[in-house]
């Protein structure tokens, strides 16, 4: 039986609010992410959190010629899942941009993602987290490469600018990911699964 992963991306401490590098609204993301998280446990998704895991003479880092603050630092709280979000045994951390040189937007990139979900059995994916227009969007597009049947779940994810996600939503239906609601995709799981 083929099974389905819902994939977490980047809610770190640094990328929510007070973070060194935070999405918008993220605040309001944290307990209905947690409660999606839980029922796809329940349901019998295998759950998979990424996190940027970068060292600290990473090259996105401005201090280093690069776009970005310095944030998601390997080992430092900043990179550190933001409560009340939480890791069970039977869920993967995913680790990314651990290179110097590499930008790790995307789950899939250097990190083996592919090869262990098709390990598992897995053929569906639903991408929530931050941020909608980078590491989120990243994560979906090469999800859908790698032949996975895709998912976006609109409202478990944010943007760093909120006007860009009609621009993402569009691309990724093109693409041909589904973009729902949370509430959509577990009608949809739960009818599969019956």
């Amino acid at each position: 039986m083929t099974k389905t992963a819902l994939i977490v991306v980047d809610v770190q401490q640094d990328f929510c609010e007070g973070g060194a590098l935070a999405a918008a609204d993220t605040t309001s993301l944290l307990i209905p992410l947690e409660k999606c998280i839980e029922a796809a446990r329940k349901a019998g998704a295998i759950i998979i959190f990424t996190g940027d895991w970068h060292p600290p003479n990473h090259s996105s880092f401005k201090p280093n010629g690069g776009p970005w603050p310095v944030h998601c630092v390997a080992g430092t709280e900043g990179a550190e899942l933001m409560p009340p979000l939480r890791i069970t045994a039977n869920d993967l951390m995913i680790h990314k941009g651990v290179e110097v040189n590499g930008a790790g937007y995307s789950g899939f990139d250097a990190t083996g993602l592919d090869e262990q979900l098709k390990k598992l059995r897995v053929s569906r994916i639903a991408v929530s987290g931050i941020a909608t227009e980078y590491c989120v969007r990243a994560t979906a597009l090469d999800g859908l490469k790698a032949g996975f049947e895709t998912f976006l779940l609109t409202d478990m994810v944010r943007p760093v600018e909120a006007r860009a996600t009609g621009g993402v939503l569009a691309e990724l239906e093109k693409a041909g990911a589904r973009a729902l609601s949370a509430e959509e995709w577990f009608k949809r799981f739960e009818k599969r699964h019956e």
